[in-house]
């Protein structure tokens, strides 16, 4: 089978290929440090997150998506805070809904390819002990302190200025060995006030643009019976609210939990296993990860012709036609290898997205599970379903029913209805505009992936946001100066 490649930076023509097997093992890396960072979301007596926690670290991430697009930066030049990286990892999980975060909100400047986890800067910033990336702090004060100061978020860039310290073990929990101890506690930094401004956003809340941090929670957990001025419009064209990343606070909750298990999972693997994370084994587990992927997919369209035959990502089924169906809907990952593979994948949207469609012929995405006894029907049909599709038994090493899993209910893959995207994939994947850092006099095309391009065009705008459409849904016309081109959005 092909190598698998993913990018972290987008600039380049010729990007860098790292293959998919190093991205794994950084990956593992990763989510070690998250899984010290965790504690800062559970600061109840239960040990549950606080909700209060990820309300603030989701409206900062909402902002930070809003920061990449006023910049014309990537995540590869500005890297994430840490908290706001936990809450990106988890919406990356679901390839559909962020490309659809980015489409309803008018983020159309800049494509799937601009929006790679940076997992190597992470990772270079917490072994570096720098732990926060200056040159994105910077920029981010700089946005916060524009005036009139309505139009930006109002929220600092960091929410704890230095790595967390060793943690002492202490009772057994989703969290075992991971919660700070008493001592530790100085670490969680009085934060200032906590105000979510939505003066500036595409969505906005019924009543008013200012809330404390209690009001937002109780919104976003659906205790308050507020809307979005928008909700008549989302519900039209099935747009997804820009505040919504999850529809509540509770699947944002629901989400974390489940992949803190994966992550427990997964390091656990690693450390008590060599021969997990060894090239004989991460070679095996690509192979498998790529036939499960084709479990729920059908062989892909083409179009063109010669040499110039590509995959189509644009095509929509034709009208009528009945497809054959797998004997099931749902397909668990048979092995923690290749549920890794898989997660790792997702987190480079664009590289996934190109990828599954080559495989799957369709876009890939994920469903929770419904309980671990539902996982595990699932995961015997999957088996059923392997060997009569590849004609060998399933992989066995690392299965999901190994003992020592039990904590951890996999997501099952899952086609989206429809077709996922909001537009062509080369504006889906590159972007309608995609200027770099907004220069004005900027004009040229920009690779999307296998000889295609979009053009973009700077204009002649000034600012910091200068040039290129979409961008902050009219409220960041303080940050941009104006500018080119950038077609229309839907």
């Amino acid at each position: 089978m092909k190598p698998i490649t993913i990018f972290e930076d987008p600039w380049p023509e010729k990007k860098e290929e790292i293959p998919l097997e190093s991205a794994a093992i950084a990956h593992v890396d990763l989510v070690g440090i998250f899984l010290k960072l965790v504690p800062l979301f559970s600061q109840d007596e239960d040990e549950e997150f606080n909700m209060q926690a990820l309300a603030w670290s989701e409206w900062r991430y909402i902002a930070y998506i809003r920061f990449l697009d006023v910049y014309g930066v990537s995540p590869h030049d500005c890297p994430p805070p840490w908290d706001v990286a936990i809450i990106w990892y988890c919406h990356l999980l679901s390839p559909y809904h962020f490309h659809r975060h980015l489409w309803d909100n008018r983020h159309i400047s800049y494509g799937m390819n601009h929006h790679h986890f940076p997992v190597s800067k992470m990772l270079d910033l917490y072994k570096s002990g720098k732990w926060t990336h200056k040159k994105t702090k910077k920029m981010w004060d700089r946005w916060n302190r524009k005036l009139p100061r309505t139009l930006v978020p109002k929220t600092p860039f960091v929410l704890w200025d230095s790595p967390p310290p060793q943690e002492e073990k202490r009772r057994s929990s989703i969290f075992t060995s991971l919660l700070p101890t008493k001592k530790s506690t100085d670490w969680k930094r009085e934060q200032p006030e906590r105000i979510v401004n939505c003066y500036s956003t595409w969505c906005q809340i019924s009543g008013k643009t200012q809330w404390d941090i209690e009001d937002y929670t109780d919104f976003r957990a659906g205790v308050r019976s507020e809307s979005c001025l928008r909700y008549n419009d989302h519900k039209l064209r099935g747009g997804q609210c820009e505040l919504m990343p999850w529809p509540t606070l509770h699947d944002l909750k629901d989400v974390l939990g489940r992949q803190v298990a994966f992550w427990k999972a997964a390091l656990r693997a690693r450390d008590s296993d060599p021969e997990f994370l060894s090239k004989e084994n991460l070679d095996k587990a690509r192979g498998d990860y790529e036939r499960f992927i084709k479990l729920p997919g059908k062989p892909p369209k083409m179009k063109g012709a010669g040499a110039k035959v590509r995959v189509d990502m644009d095509a929509l089924p034709a009208r009528g036609v009945v497809e054959p169906r797998p004997r099931n809907r749902e397909f668990v990952p048979l092995t923690l290898a290749i549920d890794l593979f898989w997660h790792t994948h997702r987190l480079y949207p664009a590289n996934y997205w190109v990828w599954s469609f080559a495989t799957a012929g369709r876009l890939i995405d994920y469903e929770h599970t419904s309980s671990a006894v539902g996982a595990r029907l699932i995961l015997e049909e999957t088996r059923r379903e392997w060997k009569s599709r590849n004609g060998v038994q399933h992989p066995t090493k690392y299965a999901m029913d190994e003992p020592g899993m039990e904590a951890y209910i996999p997501d099952a893959a899952v086609v989206p209805p429809g077709h996922p995207a909001r537009a062509k994939a080369m504006w889906v994947l590159g972007g309608m505009n995609p200027v770099r850092e907004r220069k004005r006099y900027s004009k040229g095309y920009y690779m999307v992936f296998d000889g295609v391009f979009v053009p973009f065009d700077g204009g002649g705008g000034g600012g910091d946001g200068g040039g290129g459409g979409g961008g902050d849904g009219g409220g960041c016309g303080g940050d941009g100066g104006g500018g080119g081109g950038g077609g229309g959005g839907e």
